[in-house]
């Protein structure tokens, strides 16, 4: 979609009149990961994380990959690294080191600085998590500017569950936390440094507590134990949560449902609480996608812009819902960004296994089965991890409101050229438009030219048609 941004300025002769329209999302593509791994095959790539910072994505399937998000596609960095499949992790940019946690074990990778890749550190066992695979799940308090004071908190499913506290300068165990009767299973931690609390959320209706529900842990200093402060119920109805994001910036959480492939899934919003105060759900019962809008299985949130979303699991193509953060309110979904289809059919019942391929021809059925998240604030896009053979990461640039474009240099030059700055998002692509009479409408000016970003942020346009022109207006537009 095109969007003029509005700026207005009197310069002689000279003027900018433009209209504004609200950005949306925008598929960019996707990088496969060859080769095709066997033995074992590739499978769905259900977690990931990201260094915006330094421009790296970490996904994490059978195998664990590194990649360079800084172009126009991701680019794998270094051999992939066979880990076996887990369903979260955790990472340490600080301390330069991913975790990964599976039934009892938390095994840590560094992430090698720069292009050098990753590599396996080590391994801790959990006697409190050994008997779940699911349901183990980890967060990082790396709030101390010093890594050596950087604790991980691992949620151990069990009857009850149990909360360890982990040093990860010694990568042991220091404290722990057993949690009320009947809070067996919980997993998509989220943590909150700023605030000093960790939450994690139900992942399955089949076992208790069967209905949706968030739990609220204190982070605490040295080796002193988790605190639970409580848990709350988000509706009364049994299912299952599957992908979750946090607003630290307005205080909510957000999850989605995976209900299976014939229900409409729902969105949970919630006031994290001021405190030690628990969770409130906004509203009870959370709301409902619309008809065919299903399984929700992982996410991202753009705190800053104002937008939560959502991936979609067996939805042909593959699907990202956008949903409006809407202040103290309810979210409300704003609509979905479809991606690229395949060339075959969809298989029966979503089956995952079909979407691929041994040759360098695009998968059969496409961007499909979006398994992970993450999400670069500082360039704007958001990448998704599929479960195919070989495994594929598909690139969406997020929605954006316009941002007011900043002049900072206006006047013409010696040789009767025209020329103007301004300041705006970094990487944007603007196209300088202009005419003679003000009242044209836009699909009439003239196209002059790509504006040059001569850094990050800072735009420069010089017209050299100017010279013959005694009433000349400028509009600014993108893409």
């Amino acid at each position: 979609m095109n969007r003029r941004l509005p700026i207005t300025i009197v310069a002689l002769i000279f003027g900018f009149a433009l209209l504004a329209n609200g950005g949306s999302m925008q598929r960019i593509g996707h990088t496969r990961l060859d080769p095709r791994h066997s033995g074992p095959d590739d499978k769905g790539m259900y977690t990931g994380v990201i260094d915006a910072t330094n421009g790296y994505a970490y996904f994490v399937g059978n195998y664990l990959c590194k990649l360079d998000i800084t172009g126009n596609l991701p680019v794998q960095i270094g051999p992939s690294l066979l880990t076996g499949q887990f369903a979260e992790a955790a990472v340490d940019l600080s301390a330069g080191y991913l975790y990964l946690p599976k039934a009892g074990t938390i095994f840590r990778y560094a992430l090698g600085a720069g292009t050098n890749a990753v590599s396996s550190a080590g391994s801790l066992t959990l006697s409190e998590g050994a008997s779940s695979a699911l349901g183990f799940s980890m967060v990082i308090d790396d709030s101390n500017p010093n890594p050596t004071n950087h604790y991980g908190y691992v949620l151990c499913s069990g009857t009850p569950a149990t909360v360890v506290k982990v040093a990860l300068s010694t990568f042991t165990k220091v404290s722990s936390v057993t949690l009320n009767a009947g809070e067996n299973s919980y997993a998509w931690g989220q943590i909150d440094t700023q605030k000093g609390y960790a939450y994690f959320a139900t992942w399955a209706s089949a076992v208790a507590p069967a209905v949706p529900q968030i739990l609220k842990i204190k982070l605490t200093p040295g080796t002193n134990a988790p605190q639970r402060i409580g848990s709350v119920n988000l509706g009364a109805t049994p299912v299952s949560l599957w992908a979750g994001s946090i607003d630290t910036l307005h205080g909510y959480l957000y999850y989605g449902t995976d209900m299976g492939s014939t229900n409409a899934e729902t969105v949970y919003k919630v006031k994290l609480g001021d405190g030690d105060s628990l969770p409130t759900p906004v509203p009870f019962g959370g709301i409902q996608l619309q008809p065919g809008e299903i399984q929700l299985i992982s996410s991202f949130i753009d705190p800053q812009a104002g937008y939560v979303y959502f991936g979609s699991d067996n939805t042909y193509p593959g699907r990202v819902y956008q949903l409006s953060l809407n202040g103290t309110n309810p979210p409300v979904e704003k609509g979905f960004l479809q991606l690229q289809p395949g060339t075959s059919t969809p298989p029966p019942n979503g089956t995952t296994i079909l979407n691929a391929t041994n040759t360098g021809y695009e998968l059969p059925y496409g961007e499909v089965f979006l398994r992970s998240a993450v999400f670069d604030p500082l360039r704007g896009y958001a990448y998704f991890g599929q479960d195919s053979r070989p495994n594929q990461i598909v690139k969406i640039k997020v929605a954006k409101d316009p941002v007011p474009i900043t002049l900072t240099n206006v006047h013409p030059l010696a040789d009767g050229s025209f020329q103007f700055a301004f300041t705006n998002i970094a990487e944007e692509a603007f196209t300088a438009l202009a005419a003679t009479n003000l009242s044209l409408p836009l699909s009439n000016w003239n196209v002059l030219g790509s504006v040059t970003e001569l850094s990050p942020g800072q735009y420069q346009f010089t017209d050299s048609l100017a010279t013959n022109s005694v009433n000349r207006f400028y509009s600014i537009r993108t893409p």
